[in-house]
């Protein structure tokens, strides 16, 4: 059991508040940077070929200056490139494309041993690998 002091001093006590403060930021600092949303959803079937950018969002703000969008012909095919990949706010990055009609599509985040997308709190721990699939409808 914890004894505090009858009168506890001044240090004892910015030591117990920053004690309590790194016990609740912890759990916050340890979640692993994911993916949490795509813009055509994984696994989508009959977007459309008029889509000019894959969306993907992050768990945490990210390093802004780097990215690991990876091809997986054994998935689908990865679709031409309308433009370089850019950051639209900390947690979205937005990779521009030129996508046809009826072609399955995968696009790897962080996946094939490419590691780029990483988050500023951590940037020696990249993000967990994600593969988005999806298929666009005819014309």
């Amino acid at each position: 059991m914890l004894r505090l002091p009858r009168r506890p001093n001044r240090t004892f006590l910015i030591i117990l508040l920053l004690s309590v403060g790194m016990l609740l930021a912890a759990p916050a600092l340890a979640q692993p940077c994911r993916v949490i949303a795509t813009q055509p959803p994984a696994g989508a079937s009959k977007v459309d070929p008029g889509l000019g950018a894959i969306q993907v969002s992050f768990s945490q703000p990210m390093m802004t200056d780097r990215w690991s969008f990876v091809k997986n012909p054994q998935l689908g095919r990865f679709p031409q490139l309308g433009g370089q990949p850019r950051f639209v706010d900390p947690k979205t990055c937005v990779l521009p494309v030129k996508l046809e009609p009826g072609v399955k599509y995968a696009v790897g985040i962080n996946t094939g041993g490419f590691s780029n997308f990483r988050p500023q709190a951590a940037p020696n721990k990249p993000c967990a690998p994600y593969q988005i699939i999806f298929t666009t409808g005819g014309r």
